[in-house]
């Protein structure tokens, strides 16, 4: 059954002194920016009573998760909204709409042509606005744009975008843990692609079902897709695609301790994704080399790829790899002593993943948080965090995750001989999640614990 995600209205907010609600004129202005061009002109004409509502409704939404406007009062009454700091900037500004930032116009140019009467032109946009809303981690509003895709696909009877938003939809899933759900998205996809005959699509998907099993722990099914994806691919002479799939596949070399071909291999899609200019991979694979020297131990150097993603997804605005490298950065200087460091990326990394509710990232904020508080002494706090994390790692159902938390909490125990009992529990029941996930050298470094403990 297709999931339709509704926004539930909130409690209406009465303004408190000093912060007054938005003005019809004020909003007014803030729609200009990101109504299609039909409405935009019955807007200068006619003002925003004349906006039919389900228009008015998106233009909202849009205010929201452009942070133009507050997530407070009724989404369809727009006398309840409140203009934040930046909203007031444009309105006082009015800048022109090609004069903003490259994210900015991007992200505004796909609003408006969401609302375009054209079909082609709307699809194109949706595909774009959920793209964009994905990279923010606004999931709610990617969900709703992935729907009304759908929708607008199934009207046109167009095979290939109905198919492009089930990979979306995917997308959504995956990004929320929600795996399964993710999976039946995926292979749906697949199968309308196939009949369409789109081989590029069916190598895309290929890959995205890759990068689902291997969070499942399902190595080998993880490998067949990867290796599917790379070898089609590679057919169709599409370099990029190709090197995606590496990319992935490097990850799963690791798996089966081959690090030096893994480390090689993700350089080599990072010096390539650096000169075609495609940034968002680079930032997803100097994370994952981050975490190639991570589990090795060589915190300074991962340090280094972690921050090399930070930056590029400071730049491009994309949340969720920011989320990902940040979390990642601050274990790693936790473990180097740098607590100032360690703190201030998990806060931040945390920040991102809560509203989500990404139970598989929060666990490993969890455990950084544990790590903080072991170093520092206080021991109560630290197991409380660790408890956390491993209440939240078993949720999200990733094996990896939740390995690395019990890893971290069993060597607190050891380290501070408090309870001996249960440190040994966890490092065994870790040493069993790495082996059955093939991970010979984290489980081999897992049973070093163990025996010494």
């Amino acid at each position: 059954m297709e999931k339709i995600y509704i926004q539930t209205p909130a409690i209406k907010i009465v303004p408190s002194p000093g912060k007054p609600m938005s003005s019809p004129k004020e909003l007014e202005i803030l729609f200009t920016y990101v109504l299609g061009e039909r409405n935009r002109e019955l807007l200068v004409a006619e003002g925003l009573d004349v906006i039919p509502e389900d228009r008015r409704i998106a233009a909202l939404m849009a205010l929201q998760d452009l942070g133009w406007v507050d997530r407070k009062g009724f989404r369809h009454h727009e006398d309840t909204y409140k203009v934040t700091a930046e909203g007031q900037r444009i309105i006082e500004m009015r800048p022109d709409f090609r004069k903003l930032d490259i994210g900015m116009k991007e992200h505004l140019d796909a609003l408006r042509a969401s609302d375009s009467g054209d079909m082609d032109r709307r699809k194109a946009g949706l595909r774009r606005l959920i793209e964009v809303e994905c990279d923010l981690g606004n999931w709610d509003s990617a969900a709703l744009y992935c729907h009304e895709l759908r929708l607008a696909a199934r009207e046109g009877k167009d095979m290939e975008a109905l198919a492009l938003s089930h990979v979306l939809q995917g997308r959504i899933e995956r990004a929320q843990n929600n795996w399964h759900e993710a999976l039946e998205s995926y292979l749906r996809a697949c199968e309308l692609y196939m009949e369409v005959g789109d081989r590029r699509g069916v190598c895309a998907t290929n890959r995205s079902l890759g990068i689902v099993y291997g969070s499942l722990g399902d190595r080998s099914s993880a490998i067949r897709c990867l290796e599917a994806s790379a070898s089609l691919a590679k057919d169709i002479e599409d370099k990029d695609l190709e090197t995606k799939a590496q990319a992935n596949l490097a990850v799963m070399y690791d798996l089966e301790g081959k690090f030096e071909e893994s480390e090689k291999a993700s350089k080599d899609c990072l010096e390539y994704f650096i000169k075609v200019d495609d940034l968002s991979n680079a930032a997803r694979t100097s994370n994952n080399l981050g975490i190639l020297n991570m589990s090795r131990e060589r915190f300074s150097e991962a340090a280094d790829h972690f921050e090399r993603a930070i930056g590029l997804s400071i730049k491009l605005n994309n949340r969720e790899v920011l989320g990902a490298s940040l979390v990642n950065s601050g274990y790693c200087h936790a473990r180097a002593g740098h607590l100032g460091r360690a703190m201030e990326c998990t806060q931040e990394a945390a920040n991102i993943f809560r509203e989500p509710n990404n139970r598989n990232m929060l666990a490993l904020a969890y455990r950084n948080y544990g790590c903080i508080e072991a170093i520092r002494s206080d021991h109560g706090k630290a197991r409380e965090w660790f408890e956390r994390s491993i209440r939240e790692a078993k949720s999200s159902r990733v094996e990896d995750t939740l390995a690395a938390c019990c890893y971290e909490y069993g060597l607190v125990l050891v380290k501070s001989a408090s309870d001996m009992k249960l440190a040994k529990k966890l490092l065994a029941r870790c040493s069993e999640i790495y082996r059955n996930l093939g991970n010979v050298h984290m489980a081999k470094v897992s049973d070093a614990a163990l025996a010494g403990a």
